[in-house]
């Protein structure tokens, strides 16, 4: 009974995600599996209940092969609190495919003011590939573009668990600051609620 009480107080995380399908789901979704208390994942949706540092907090993540995919949903989205974008580190072309200027259509439709995270993922170590190309994007590179993009984080993805889990951290950790800062009360109440959820 306690459980059913605490999924209609949890906070609600949307994320949206851009990139394709089945690299997203090996990638960002493994680490979710294996902490999630309660997880539902299906060709439409994809949400994950979780309990972070004692608050509880109902995922949902949105996946989308483009921006543009993300901006023509938005009628059936309508919200998102967390952006990320993923490029290939052994494509460097794949620098120039996030422009400002759909990044600001992005912004205006959704009224996005929440996280934004450029992500540099070594698709060829994380799959065990061999990879005959040469170049490879820099981190200096990445950093230009986050800069430039006005975006807020950069990460790379070298190693699937210890990166994955330092990106989901530091969303994770914004949210605490500004739910706890947004409604103090009722994020002490969620609290004492999340440690009886962890005892069950």
């Amino acid at each position: 009974m306690v459980k059913e009480f605490l999924k209609k107080i949890s906070y609600s995380l949307r994320i949206g995600i851009v990139g394709k399908k089945q690299s997203i789901e090996t990638i960002f979704f493994e680490g979710l599996r294996i902490t999630a208390i309660e997880s539902k994942i299906s060709d439409e949706d994809y949400e994950f209940f979780i309990v972070y540092k004692q608050i509880p907090i109902k995922i949902k993540i949105f996946i989308a092969k483009k921006i543009e995919d993300l901006i023509y949903n938005f009628e059936k989205i309508q919200n998102l609190d967390v952006i990320i974008l993923p490029l290939n580190l052994y494509e460097p072309a794949s620098l120039q495919t996030i422009t400002k200027s759909i990044l600001q259509e992005f912004n205006e439709t959704f009224a996005f003011q929440g996280l934004s995270i450029l992500v540099g993922v070594d698709f060829e170590n994380i799959f065990n590939r061999s990879s005959s190309k040469r170049h490879k994007v820099s981190r200096y590179q990445l950093e230009k573009v986050t800069k430039d993009l006005n975006l807020i984080y950069c990460y790379e993805i070298i190693n699937n668990n210890s990166d994955i889990n330092e990106i989901y951290n530091t969303i994770f950790e914004d949210f605490m600051i500004r739910f706890q800062y947004s409604n103090p009360q009722l994020f002490e109440t969620a609290k004492d609620y999340g440690k009886k959820l962890l005892m069950n």
